[in-house]
């Protein structure tokens, strides 16, 4: 029997995926993780991209030795799906990821289940940097300080001297065990009840377009404009634009023909992603997002502004407390190691999952909206990073979804959808041109 303690303990850090080790060959796909990675195909890619307009065209060689840099630093990363019996989990690679181009449409499936390819890929396009993930790998928090990794890794290259990093990840650093941590597995806590059930809501009565095909347009504007207006209504940014989500979808509800009208007629609810990092300590980059959805119920009556203002507000701040986001993830994680499912044959998951993500997910919401708040690089580079952007992934059934980013000062709103009527877009941004608020609108795809 072997006896050395120094082989023992390397064999439990390369098996258990929650051993305090910054590197490791397997580890478990979180609970969000594992939802988008059973969900992923050519019709729900699950995939989301962010991307940065640099001052000067990109040098392809130099961005793939600046991805190449900074692999070390993001080892979480660096990994493809291991095939097995019940479940898939993460397994650390040696091959090293390569620079795309650009595809005809962005957030395009990536086909993670081939165990052969990367769950994200880097793409250089004449003076952008783009970084697309599929969900299954992390969240839109995580993914965007790989972005600025990467950026910043690129401007150094090119002889851009950097003293002061901020926040920004460098590829001389090490990767603590806290970024590799499965945050939704730690924070379960046995006997929560569970959250209440919901009801279908309603859908953009639109025909959606061939698969793979999505149209994107974007909103530009001062960011302290819009603060300006939200200020003077005693709310967020985020729950003002909401409120704007919600009222351009009562609008075309109401606009329907009345035998529609009265068939359509369901709660309108907006899926907001929350960084649960904000209430719940953590530094992990993998998957820590929860979910609250505001919203009305149109057949109470047609609510004014006003009224939906209010109504996403106090849903918001009673929806945000610690106990309720632990409610939500604990319910999450005991869905996702009930032991009927657990002992399910993978490819019976697959099977599973499409009509049980349609029915438990985006039947339950009209739309999507996500704002990651403000951004920036480093001080010496601002000049180098003329916008940084975000574009969510399309969601089959929502088909209108909303991405928000602030660089600098510089406002972002991203819409990008399945349908090739564009009411929502032009609606939305019509109206908070009603609100004296400058619109700058560009049609993307």
């Amino acid at each position: 029997m072997d006896k050395n303690p120094k082989k023992e303990e390397q064999k439990t850090s390369l098996t258990n995926p929650e051993e305090e080790s910054p590197i490791k060959e397997k580890y478990r796909v979180d609970t969000a993780g594992t939802l988008f990675s059973l969900a992923s195909s050519p019709k729900i890619p699950c995939v989301y991209r962010f991307w940065a307009t640099m001052k000067d065209l990109v040098k392809v060689d130099g961005l793939q030795q600046a991805l190449d840099n900074i692999m070390p630093r993001f080892p979480y990363y660096q990994v493809k799906f291991s095939r097995g019996f019940l479940w898939y989990k993460w397994k650390t690679t040696t091959d090293k990821p390569k620079v795309n181009k650009e595809p005809d449409y962005p957030c395009q499936h990536i086909p993670i289940k081939s165990t052969t390819v990367f769950p994200f890929r880097i793409i250089a396009s004449y003076n952008q940097i783009m970084v697309e993930f599929n969900h299954s790998l992390a969240d839109g928090f995580a993914a965007l300080i790989f972005l600025k990794a990467l950026v910043a890794e690129y401007l150094r290259l090119q002889g851009h001297v950097i003293d002061d990093w901020g926040d920004v990840f460098r590829a001389d650093q090490s990767p603590t065990p806290e970024e590799f941590e499965y945050s939704y597995r730690k924070n379960f806590k046995i006997g929560i009840p569970k959250v209440g059930r919901i009801f279908p809501a309603f859908h953009l009565p639109f025909a959606r377009v061939k698969t793979g095909v999505s149209h994107v347009i974007n909103g530009k504007m001062d960011v302290n404009d819009v603060l300006q207006v939200a200020k003077e209504w005693k709310v967020t940014l985020t729950e003002f634009l909401t409120a704007v989500y919600i009222e351009v979808l009562q609008k075309i509800l109401y606009s329907l023909p009345r035998r529609k009208l009265r068939r359509l007629k369901r709660p309108i609810r907006i899926m907001l992603p929350i960084n649960a990092r904000n209430i719940i300590p953590s530094k992990t980059m993998r998957n820590f997002t929860t979910f609250i959805y505001p919203g009305i119920d149109p057949r109470l009556g047609k609510f004014t502004f006003e009224e939906i203002l209010e109504q996403v507000h106090h849903y918001k701040y009673l929806n945000l407390s610690e106990k309720s986001q632990v409610q939500q993830i604990s319910n999450f994680v005991a869905l996702a190691a009930n032991p009927a499912l657990h002992a399910t044959p993978y490819f019976l998951k697959l099977l599973l999952i499409k009509p049980i993500y349609r029915r438990a997910a985006e039947a339950l919401f009209s739309a999507f909206l996500t704002n990651l708040g403000r951004t920036s690089m480093p001080i010496q580079l601002s000049g180098e990073v003329e916008d940084i952007q975000l574009l969510p992934m399309t969601h089959h059934y929502f088909k209108s979804s909303c991405a928000m980013l602030t660089y600098l000062d510089e406002l972002n709103i991203n819409f990008v959808r399945n349908v090739n009527e564009k009411n929502v877009e032009e609606m939305f941004f019509d109206r908070l041109k009603e609100f004296g608020i400058d619109v700058t609108v560009t049609e993307i795809l």
